[in-house]
């Protein structure tokens, strides 16, 4: 079971860290040529159900397979104490990143749509529900929560967040109005992501200090969600 979660957190640290497992490609959205486009359907977005408190070097990596199996034990640990956390608060990052990026999309003129998706895989949906929109966003979160360089007080754990976008119009999936990267606070994202700086109220010197001020980290975290949801909209201007 450790070996099994090991890999699987890997898996996921790689897409949080850098995006995805194939080059970004990124489309910019030309809004002049698509002035057509004037209802968006926000098709249901890929979120992972749990979060990540990562701690991106650590010292159990100076110490193999063992150190590593011991990390990954650890870094379950402190997940699942962040996950009750939002639990206990009622805090859903689906609902907050819909909010805000409806809210967004709205307030740029655009006419929004949530339509509902059946997400049976990791990336992009093959194929869009029928609906009476112009053009579907399409939102892939590679992974969101917390997330430290190292355990030194001089690389606190601040909140992240990670995804993909790509529009597209409708009844045309081949046709990518736009594509694109964003991350919230970003290690070493690829070059041509979107990214942003995290806002430097929200930072914990170690994940003691980050569970002791539960509302702070969820705030935090909260913050990171309705950024990343405001500048994908703002991909779309």
């Amino acid at each position: 079971m450790h070996r099994l979660r090991l890999a699987a957190l890997l898996a996921v640290l790689m897409l949080a860290l850098n995006g995805c497992a194939t080059p970004l490609t990124e489309i910019p959205f030309d809004r002049q040529a698509t002035a057509d486009v004037k209802t968006i359907g926000i098709v249901t977005p890929k979120i992972p159900e749990d979060p990540l408190v990562v701690l991106a070097s650590n010292p159990g990596q100076s110490f193999g397979l063992i150190g590593a199996l011991v990390n990954s034990g650890m870094q379950a640990n402190r997940e699942s104490t962040f996950k009750t956390l939002l639990t206990e608060r009622n805090f859903s990052v689906r609902e907050k990143f819909l909010q805000a990026l409806a809210a967004s999309l709205t307030a740029q003129g655009y006419t929004v749509k949530v339509i509902p998706a059946n997400r049976d895989k990791a990336g992009f949906l093959d194929a869009y529900p029928p609906g009476p929109v112009d053009a579907y966003l399409d939102v892939v979160t590679t992974g969101y929560g917390y997330i430290a360089a190292g355990i030194k007080d001089s690389t606190p754990y601040r909140p992240f967040y990670a995804l993909r976008a790509k529009l597209v119009r409708a009844g045309n999936p081949s046709s990518v109005l736009m594509d694109d990267a964003v991350f919230y606070n970003p290690i070493n994202p690829p070059t041509n992501a979107v990214s942003i700086s995290p806002d430097p109220d929200y930072l914990f010197v170690d994940f003691d200090t980050l569970t002791g001020n539960p509302n702070k980290a969820v705030a935090g975290l909260q913050v990171a969600v309705e950024k990343t949801a405001s500048t994908v909209s703002g991909l779309l201007r």
